[in-house]
């Protein structure tokens, strides 16, 4: 409970091996659901979504399992929600869980020729605005929407498999005239790629770099693709160098897997290892 909020928690277990811990029988109202197999964060996502209706809850926070979030932060967002029917998706500060004075995500907006939403408006606590301030991004780590607008847009795409499902699903948000804002008052701590091994491992860098062009050849002109395609190809070129300074080698064929089933367009969980 959250001054007056009923909180309905729900939770998927994403086709791990290990047993259900105890303590789920533990927690009030819980739902939750046991997949055979690992489908993603789409997937996963899609799965609790299906557990609940939307008159059980009109407000859904999806939030990643490696966050803490500070109590009022809930109500904070449910209540921007309320007064601001124009608001589709809504969005807390989320601080690196071991730097709580730096910003790891707060909004962003989309850069086309580099097919990225920018996040570096607001790098410290410091910097954030006083009050509600629209943007083009929330991070799936942590964001609020309305569980209705989720409905309409279909979900999380699932064949990402994993990372920019996110931006995905705020840029149809935006077309269908809702829009996003950030609340800096709601704070998300995280602990940066923890399931995924960090930000440098090869699954991160595989999904991030190939799913960045699947997410091009859906948004862009024809036009645009071409040119983003030069670009990419250029960044790739460059971490193919940057990775191994940065003791980051192991990643560089995962790299080049990721530009190759970009361009095939190859979807959903192809991370084998490279040959």
């Amino acid at each position: 409970m959250s001054r007056g909020i009923t909180v309905m928690p729900v939770l998927v277990d994403n086709g791990s091996e290990s047993e259900t811990p105890d303590w789920i029988e533990k927690v009030p109202g819980m739902r939750f659901h046991r997949i055979g197999k690992n489908l993603g964060f789409g997937g996963g996502n899609n799965r609790a979504f299906s557990l609940f209706d939307d008159n059980e809850a009109p407000w859904t926070l999806v939030l990643n399992n490696d966050t803490s979030v500070t109590p009022d932060t809930l109500q904070i967002l449910v209540e921007l929600l309320q007064e601001r029917p124009s608001v589709g998706i809504a969005t807390p500060a989320i601080f690196y869980a071991d730097r709580p004075d730096l910003v790891w995500s707060a909004g962003g907006n989309l850069s086309r020729l580099r097919m990225i939403f920018r996040q570096g408006t607001y790098p410290t606590r410091e910097s954030l605005p006083d009050g509600p301030q629209d943007t083009g991004f929330a991070s799936g780590c942590a964001m609020m929407m309305r569980t209705s607008l989720y409905r309409e847009l279909g979900g999380f795409r699932e064949d990402f498999f994993l990372y920019h499902e996110d931006s995905h699903l705020c840029l149809r948000c935006l077309r269908t005239g809702k829009s996003i804002v950030l609340h800096p008052q709601g704070e998300v701590f995280h602990h940066v790629s923890a399931a995924a091994g960090g930000s440098m491992s090869p699954i991160s860098i595989y999904f991030t770099h190939r799913n960045r062009y699947l997410l091009a050849r859906d948004e862009l002109s024809a036009l645009e693709l071409v040119l983003f395609s030069s670009y990419y190809l250029a960044v790739s070129c460059i971490k193919t160098l940057v990775y191994p300074a940065r003791k980051a080698g192991r990643s560089v064929p995962y790299l080049w897997k990721a530009v190759l089933d970009g361009l095939k367009g190859r979807t959903g969980n192809t991370l084998e290892e490279p040959g």
